[in-house]
């Protein structure tokens, strides 16, 4: 009995291959071919590129689905006519507004591209704005499942997803390393609270005029207990983004006047500490009262605990961080301006924003190196300090160089590697507070 197979009718192929709107491949065939070609052509390295539209889904709203259709048509034409530009390819309709292509690499050729598309898409509607992303992985891996080139596509369209007049990012292969370590930092961050795996470090002040300690810096660390130390850079961003800082804020206030009370209550005749504010702790209506609780709690003369916040905090919303800072002085607390000079309204700050001492970092001049110009500029910034009131703290100071000059030029408090790193509590406690000499 002779076997046979009923064969799939060509329109019914033709579906199961193809999108229903545009005619393209649809996502599973699209990959299929993409997976031939890379295999076939071991000798040529392809680049996955994925295209969508910015804010498409609310073009759909404002026009209608018939327009959103329409539009989908017309990029799909757009993709056609750009993949001819190269001699082999793939592309297709993987779903909704997003498109593929997989081809050869070429830089020029794939900006030409991406520059072909977002001229379609500008001229296609004068009274909308119309302009693409598109994610782009150069294959360095061609045995790589053809949706995971798909997904690192995907990655490097976020670089620029809704940033207007950029449309075109790649893949970064430490873009998923960055982004499991923040994963790490988020899933432990509570449990780290609770633990209180986040230490104080302090990096003293020193008065030029007697080469003293004046207080100190209060600063944080997470001490992991697997991965050991971990330094802010790596774990403050992801906190001012999840909003996080807030309760690390108030974890480290609470610790530094809880210390302060101690010493205190020991005998010891204290200068004032500087604790730091995140941005988002500022908008806090109720932040005051809650510095005010705080040293109410540990007998803390108001006087000892300053207050630091960042220029670039006072940059983004000027109005309402003018009203925090306000609040926080009429409380009675003093107010440091960190990172003056690293913005570009320091002088609009100074004039709007009340605060009573600026400080300075020396790696804004020139990193650090002293330039006839750079010293002209500091000089400049201390004198105009010093006719506002407002006491100038240098720091980033890491030579007998910078701080000689600083003497000079009438500047008063320092602080920096030169004098002392940021060195953990009990070290700080010993050496400064109990003054315990080394044997």
């Amino acid at each position: 009995m002779t076997e046979y197979r009923k064969k799939t009718p060509r329109k019914q192929r033709y579906a199961m291959n193809h999108d229903a709107l545009t005619g393209l491949y649809n996502r599973e065939k699209m990959f299929r071919e993409t997976r031939r070609m890379v295999d076939a052509h071991r000798d040529i390295r392809f680049v996955f590129l994925r295209f969508d539209i910015d804010r498409f889904r609310r073009y759909n709203t404002v026009f209608g689905e018939g327009e959103g259709d329409a539009l989908l048509l017309f990029l799909a034409g757009s993709i056609r006519r750009i993949s001819d530009y190269v001699e082999i390819s793939t592309y297709g309709r993987t779903v909704a507004d997003t498109f593929c292509i997989c081809e050869p690499y070429d830089y020029e050729t794939v900006i030409m591209q991406v520059g072909m598309v977002r001229d379609d898409l500008g001229s296609r509607h004068k009274d909308y704005l119309l302009e693409p992303t598109v994610g782009a992985y150069i294959v360095d891996e061609p045995d790589l499942p053809v949706e995971e080139m798909y997904i690192r596509a995907f990655a490097g369209s976020r670089k620029c997803k809704y940033q207007f007049g950029s449309y075109l990012g790649f893949y970064d292969p430490d873009q998923g390393r960055r982004e499991a370590e923040e994963a790490a930092i988020v899933n432990g961050m509570q449990y780290a609270l609770d633990q209180e795996q986040f230490v104080i470090y302090f990096q003293p002040k020193f008065d030029l005029t007697d080469n003293r300690d004046y207080g100190a810096e209060a600063l944080v660390r997470w001490k992991h207990p697997a991965v050991g130390l971990i330094f802010p850079g790596k774990f403050i961003p992801v906190f001012e983004k999840n909003g996080f800082i807030t309760r690390l804020d108030y974890y480290v206030w609470e610790h530094v006047c809880r210390l302060m009370g101690k010493w205190r209550g020991d005998g010891i005749c204290l200068s004032p500490m500087t604790v730091n504010i995140s941005r988002i702790s500022l908008y806090n209506p109720g932040l005051a009262d809650m510095f005010l609780g705080l040293i109410e709690k540990y007998g803390i003369p108001i006087s000892l605990l300053n207050l630091e916040i960042t220029e670039s905090a006072c940059v983004s919303e000027p109005e309402l961080m003018q009203a925090a800072v306000q609040r926080l002085r009429q409380a009675g607390f003093i107010i440091l301006m960190d990172d003056f000079g690293s913005g570009y309204s320091s002088l609009n700050m100074l004039k709007d924003i009340d605060v009573d001492a600026l400080k300075v970092d020396m790696q804004f001049l020139a990193n650090g190196i002293l330039t006839e110009k750079g010293e002209i500029i500091l000089a400049s910034v201390i004198q105009m300090a010093d006719r506002l009131g407002m006491p100038v703290i240098a720091e980033g100071v890491e030579t007998e160089e910078q701080k000689r000059l600083l003497h000079r030029i009438g500047c008063r408090y320092v602080q920096g590697f030169y004098y002392e790193r940021p060195i953990p509590q009990q070290e700080y406690e010993a050496r400064y507070i109990y003054r315990v000499k080394k044997k």
